[in-house]
């Protein structure tokens, strides 16, 4: 059998692309497998600018799929799969559908999405139907009116954390709140609260505090800033709003594209009590930070995969929950393969003196050498349940002090402060972050640490490759229960609810695992058991050519080749196709 493979190039940062680098040694050893990538990426191997030891990849503009057997693309929801959709409408096609969700390929695919007006309604009502259309015209309402209404803030009281709703991204001298900001200082017998704010002539500012006083200001040319200053009868942990009335989108704001509410600068905020003079930590991140509104708040209810769904001849998946999505769309009769994602055996024999050795190698603490060690590998993303998972490491640690956690990954600073939220809950000292790391440094993260932990919600779908990394050094993982994680043997992945009752179910676990050795060893002989007897590569790449064999061959009209290349060679040399 012969395959054409389309994938990206090792020098694009790819989780899809790791694991088809793992899959080919195996797939090989069935069927012959030429790999082809985007015109750009082969032209730069081509000329020794980028590097694929070993191989020798052409550019999709190159495939003849009537000279293969099958044509397979591996694909989920990246940027630099973009080019694929155009590919898989004309061509058809087995596809590897990694992810249900494909709003950032999508996006990239096609960029009248992200600019909008009718071209870019027009290309959601075709990539999502009528459903996903509604949403995204929804989400430009949103948008519009975010800028002529106050936003709704959240009920605080109770909430931890000091910094609470209101609040805009920090910046080097302080940070903007909207039409409210609500703040809790975080001591007791406050006896003064003090908030250097400044804003725009004809707004008015104002500073009250829960059940006590209150004081404000208003901006005229003159003097647009001012400290509002409240004095009170010793209080423990004051509840505060600040308010500004007044507030419009400037002319600069709109020439920026910036449609944020901004209503007042605060440059500190700083309270008194019996120990003296303290300053509010303007760089914790806000309990609930404002999202402006744009498309990426709706991603998980934007699919916007017709493009691939309706016209690829066949699929295979990892899941059931991908499986029985496309089969909705698609019909029951449509070509499937279900295969578990593959896994190396690279743990070792050892006993728990080498897992500390290793920690100590790693230049962690000796109490993390000696303790018990949560290893989280990839990239750190909100979906990834990150401020629960932290929130949990807290309660957790009310029991076990001994506790500590590693997140192997790097992090977008627009999306997510993990660094913020481990201060915020006070475990600082007991998180390591080590920002972005190379696969092969990261095994030696996760044969240090005693459980893995994987969180998802929402989903894209996808089975993370983290979780099956983890597994490929015999370790557990620690997973949410719904989804296509709820599918994954519990026999070495554990799972804890989504929503009500997570953090508490995260900390009880942590807590029964750190206790009961005996448990985490039976979870990491099953977690063998399962890579050995369902998920090896070699396993894997015998299940790959029996559903390839066992799908439609290729057979694609000349018209519809020609029609491909022409489109994709204006995509691919402008970026700005429709």
């Amino acid at each position: 059998m012969r395959v054409a493979l389309v994938t990206t190039p090792p020098s694009v940062r790819s989780g899809i692309g790791d694991y088809t680098r793992h899959l080919l040694p195996y797939l090989r050893q069935h069927c012959q497998v030429d790999l082809f990538v985007r015109p750009e990426a082969a032209r730069a191997l081509a000329a020794g600018e980028d590097e694929w030891p070993g191989e020798d990849p052409k550019s999709v503009l190159e495939l003849d799929p009537n000279a293969y057997d099958q044509v397979l693309y591996q694909l989920g929801n990246e940027l630099n799969h973009n080019f694929m959709p155009r590919m898989i409408r004309h061509l058809g096609g087995v596809v590897m559908q990694h992810d249900w969700v494909l709003f950032d390929l999508a996006l990239a695919a096609y960029p009248g999405l992200v600019r909008g007006g009718w071209k870019g309604h027009l290309q959601a009502l075709r990539e999502g139907g009528f459903a996903q259309a509604l949403t995204y015209f929804n989400c430009w309402l949103d948008r519009r009116r975010e800028r002529s209404q106050p936003a709704h803030l959240p009920d605080c009281h109770g909430e931890l954390g000091q910094l609470l709703a209101g609040w805009h991204g920090l910046e080097p001298a302080g940070r903007w709140i909207a039409d409210q900001a609500l703040f809790r200082v975080p001591a007791e017998g406050v006896t003064r609260i003090e908030v250097d704010l400044g804003s725009e002539p004809g707004r008015h500012l104002s500073l009250a505090i829960e059940g006590g006083p209150s004081t404000d200001f208003a901006c005229t040319q003159d003097c647009a800033g001012a400290v509002l200053v409240v004095e009170l009868e010793p209080t423990d942990e004051p509840f505060c709003t600040i308010g500004v009335s007044g507030i419009e989108v400037t002319a600069e704001q709109r020439s920026h594209g910036d449609s944020r509410r901004l209503g007042a600068f605060v440059s500190s905020v700083v309270f008194h009590d019996a120990d003296g003079r303290h300053e509010l930590d303007l760089s914790l991140p806000p309990k609930y930070p404002i999202r402006p509104v744009d498309l990426s708040r709706d991603r998980f209810d934007l699919p916007l995969n017709r493009s691939v769904v309706d016209h690829a001849d066949a699929f295979i998946v990892h899941s059931n929950y991908v499986g029985d999505q496309i089969k909705a769309r698609r019909g029951a009769h449509i070509p499937m393969g279900l295969l578990p994602h593959g896994s190396e055996k690279r743990w070792l024999t050892e006993d728990r003196g080498d897992r500390r050795a290793l920690r100590a190698k790693l230049d962690l603490p000796k109490a993390w050498c000696d303790g018990f060690l949560v290893v989280s590998f990839g990239g750190v993303q909100p979906h990834k349940r990150i401020d629960r998972l932290l929130a949990g490491l807290a309660l957790a640690r009310e029991t076990r002090d001994d506790i500590h956690m590693v997140l192997a990954g790097g992090w977008h600073p627009d999306n997510i402060d993990p660094e913020g939220l481990a201060r915020m809950l006070g475990v600082e000292d007991a998180v390591h972050f080590t920002g972005y790391v190379p696969e092969e440094e990261a095994w030696d993260w996760i044969h240090a640490g005693d459980v893995s932990v994987n969180l998802r919600g929402p989903t894209s779908g996808g089975t993370s490759g983290g979780i099956y990394q983890s597994l490929s050094l015999g370790r557990a993982v620690i997973a949410t229960g719904v989804a296509e994680q709820a599918e994954l043997p519990a026999d070495c992945i554990p799972k804890v609810p989504l929503g009500e009752g997570e953090v508490e179910a995260i900390a009880e676990l942590l807590v029964e695992l750190s206790q009961d050795p005996a448990r985490c060893e039976a979870l990491e002989a099953a977690a063998r058991r399962y890579v050995e007897e369902e998920c090896d590569w070699a396993l894997v790449g015998r299940r790959y050519f029996d559903s390839l064999a066992s799908f439609p061959r290729t057979n694609v009209s000349a018209t519809k080749l020609a029609a491909m290349r022409a489109e994709l060679t204006e995509f691919c040399g402008t970026s700005d196709a429709d």
